[in-house]
């Protein structure tokens, strides 16, 4: 999947993940994305693996990709910031490709700005590996 890839909602999508050859899955969870976690927990051979941040779960992906495995990070998008520093000095040196699945999230007010800015970090960190999942109660 590419940039600018938008969803109402995460229903079906880590089937497609799946179909797509994505084979190793680690995020911080969140609500925005409780129908692709639901399906991702009732996959046994592809466990749910929670990290206690958004950086921590990039690194693992990128041993996982180092592996030979095809890495999803999920997270929210106020959780982005932690990502600038992983993206910018350990993706992108080493050619490595970690699809990021984020909940784009602009509510509650604690989640407005970082919701805003999310597809603009992206493009000036020229990181085009992602899939938006639109927060249906969420107006971003």
């Amino acid at each position: 999947m590419r940039a600018d890839t938008t969803l109402a909602t995460s229903v079906g999508l880590y089937a497609e993940l799946r179909r797509q050859g994505y084979d190793f899955f680690i995020g911080v969870p969140c609500s925005g994305l409780k129908p692709f976690l639901r399906d991702l927990e009732a996959d046994a051979p592809h466990p749910f693996i929670p990290a206690p941040r958004e950086d921590v779960a990039l690194a693992l992906a990128a041993g996982a990709a180092m592996g030979g495995r095809k890495p999803v990070v999920y997270l929210q998008s106020s959780g982005l910031g932690h990502l600038v520093n992983p993206i910018t000095s350990l993706l992108q040196p080493y050619g490595m490709n970690v699809h990021l699945l984020i909940s784009l999230r602009t509510e509650p007010f604690e989640h407005h700005q970082m919701g805003k800015v999310a597809v603009p970090l992206l493009e000036l960190l020229r990181y085009d590996d992602y899939t938006l999942v639109r927060d249906p109660k969420c107006d971003a």
